[in-house]
């Protein structure tokens, strides 16, 4: 299914993806790897070592948000710019599907999280990370904008329910 074939996805595709600065593209050559999901290994240890009570809330969080993705890049198949654009800059190899973004959708799990917990003056940061992680993945060319749009709404969603269910049922405060 072709639903992101519109016009400004496409123009704002465009638009980001070829600002090329080669030292953009060194960042994000790298930066990338940390909207991976193997950086939820580090992330869980903090969150068992520092934030234990919140746990599940991280956990569940995390699982609403992957299921959610896995089934909407199941349900609408839609393929990578690479494969229906032409001149895209592509930073990092590119597997499955594109729609929605999975990392980004993680990446705001995790900027939800940390925003509640961390001190006051770092709150920011773990945005700033979100973010990043969203832009960039339309900078290496893996993905259009709606999908990390989508995404972003998705990882915030997920973080929401989960957290307003556990309240529900008296396992979160």
């Amino acid at each position: 299914m072709e639903i992101e074939l519109f016009s400004w996805n496409i123009e704002l595709f465009y638009l980001i993806n070829h600002a090329r600065s080669m030292y953009l593209d060194y960042f994000f050559s790298y930066f990338y790897l940390l909207g991976k999901g193997y950086i939820l290994i580090p992330l869980l240890f903090v969150v068992y070592r520092f934030y234990r009570k919140r746990l599940l809330l991280f956990i569940g969080s995390v699982l609403v948000e992957t299921a959610l993705v896995q089934a909407l890049k199941w349900y609408f198949k839609t393929p990578r710019p690479v494969k229906v654009l032409p001149d895209v800059y592509l930073i990092e190899k590119v597997y499955h599907k594109s729609f929605p973004s999975g990392d980004t959708a993680m990446a705001f799990v995790i900027a939800c999280f940390f925003s509640e917990v961390l001190p006051r003056r770092w709150k920011l940061l773990p945005w700033i990370y979100a973010f990043l992680v969203a832009y960039g993945r339309v900078y290496v060319g893996a993905h259009f904008p709606l999908d990390v749009f989508v995404g972003a709404l998705i990882g915030m969603g997920s973080y929401w329910v989960v957290k307003k269910v556990l309240i529900l049922f008296g396992f979160h405060s």
